[in-house]
């Protein structure tokens, strides 16, 4: 097999062995907690994390604008967590035992609806980076 080298041509680095495609981020969030549950509510947040690393590797445009869309989901998140907490409280509805679960769906659409939003800004420039990558 041959083999060129051209002295100017720009060398990949180690570091974008790291990028992955942000589909993937967003299935690993949706099936993980089935198996593993990350310590410290890692499974709210280990994910905009990995999005944000991902994206900063890439060098994605649209990255502050994924950044804010992280801070904000996650802020609203656990302000959604702490407002389920004093509703819980409330006279009417400490009785409720099935409160828990319409809570937990909330929550979760909440989180994949963030998530998604973050996943589907950041897979156009990874189209394109994974275009100028090809070999």
């Amino acid at each position: 097999m041959s083999y060129y080298h051209i002295i100017d041509e720009p060398k990949i680095k180690q570091s974008e062995n790291l990028i992955v495609d942000p589909v993937i981020i967003l299935l690993v969030a949706i099936f993980l907690p089935l198996f593993w549950a990350p310590p410290y509510f890692g499974r709210w947040w280990l994910p905009f994390l990995w999005l944000a690393v991902n994206g900063y590797l890439m060098g994605s445009p649209t990255l502050k604008k994924e950044i804010a869309i992280s801070v904000i989901g996650i802020i609203s998140l656990f302000g959604l967590m702490e407002l389920f907490i004093h509703i819980s409280k409330l006279e009417p509805f400490n009785q409720l035992k099935s409160l828990a679960q319409y809570v937990r769906i909330i929550l979760n659409g909440a989180f994949f609806l963030i998530l998604y939003l973050v996943v589907f800004k950041q897979s156009i420039p990874y189209e394109i980076y994974s275009y100028t990558r090809k070999e």
